[in-house]
């Protein structure tokens, strides 16, 4: 039980991790696509938003950024389904280990059972 408690707390310090990384990624996501259609805008002072998301979109910076963010995003929901599975496994070895007290119990104040 408490060799997966250590485990599971390594879980969430990983997930803690995560979660700051996918939210750095966000940022320099957005960052970027600010910067490119913030150029565009500035080259072509009559461009529309649209336009300028379009560009930003083709930007190649961005899509490698875009990438990256999606990638962060995965291994959030990955840790994100394994801390589940950590929870069930420790809800099943508690549950376990009371089964197992409370049959020590029962023998122990009835010496006539095997």
């Amino acid at each position: 039980m408490n060799d997966h408690l250590v485990r599971w707390d390594k879980e969430i310090k990983s997930y803690d991790i995560a979660v700051t990384e996918y939210g750095q990624r966000k940022a320099d996501l957005e960052y970027r696509r600010a910067v490119v259609m913030e150029t565009a805008k500035h080259e072509h002072e009559k461009l529309s938003q649209a336009a300028a998301e379009k560009i930003a979109d083709a930007d190649k910076e961005a899509y490698q950024l875009h990438r990256e963010f999606r990638s962060a995003e995965s291994t959030i929901a990955a840790k994100k389904e394994r801390l589940k599975w950590c929870a069930a496994v420790a809800d099943a070895l508690r549950s376990e280990v009371a089964t197992e007290r409370e049959e020590a119990r029962l023998y122990s104040e009835n010496r006539s059972t095997p």
